[in-house]
């Protein structure tokens, strides 16, 4: 028996929703998985594990998560002392892989806590700046063309200067802390071409 225009038009727009509902539940069921997947990775604020080696890191603070809200842990570090003004602060650091401006840029940030007291009990305090990048101060007269002579093209890579400053810009491959300590001293004998070096400070962009 034949079907009218009306009852075929009705099985059209009924196959039309399922296929929108199975649809839907498709792409809820892959976007799920996914932020499972992610709630896995290793560095992810809630496993505790570094996203480099997988060994242990203290919980994010909020004043952190605040600022950066979604992450990855790359890097932790501990039990390091600073003197400031006399005064001695303990101090914890996270080394965090964030989005940039674009979701395909990967942004590593050093986020660092210090507190007075050693169990970090009382008022702390937070600073953040660029983990992959480092100013240079130049002396005067000194051109990045010859620095780039002096430098491991693998470890090291001027991207760009300060438009206010004049300061360089130098992209570090080694962010883990000790690789930033060992950036800092490498360069910092190469006095011939430069004055000063220091932490690029970062704000998240609302």
């Amino acid at each position: 028996m034949a079907i009218s225009k009306k009852e075929r038009s009705l099985s059209i727009w009924i196959g039309i929703a399922i296929g929108v509902a199975i649809s839907s539940m498709l792409v809820r069921y892959a976007l799920q998985k996914k932020a499972q997947q992610t709630m896995d990775r290793p560095g992810h604020y809630k496993s505790l594990k570094c996203g480099a080696d997988g060994s242990p890191f203290h919980p994010i603070p909020e004043k952190i998560r605040q600022k950066i809200p979604h992450g990855i842990v790359v890097y932790y570090e501990d039990n390091q002392t600073i003197m400031t003004q006399d005064s001695r602060h303990f101090l914890r650091s996270w080394i965090i892989e964030s989005s940039g401006s674009f979701r395909s840029e990967r942004l590593f940030i050093r986020a660092q806590e210090f507190c007075k007291d050693k169990n970090f009990e009382g008022v702390k305090q937070y600073l953040f700046h660029r983990a992959s990048e480092l100013y240079l101060l130049p002396q005067t007269g000194a051109l990045s063309s010859k620095l780039e002579n002096e430098i491991d093209p693998e470890q090291y890579k001027i991207i760009g200067e300060n438009s206010q400053t004049g300061e360089w810009i130098i992209q570090v491959k080694d962010i883990s802390h000790q690789g930033l300590r060992n950036a800092t001293t490498t360069l910092s004998d190469l006095k011939e071409h430069i004055a000063a070096i220091r932490s690029i400070p970062w704000v998240p962009i609302r």
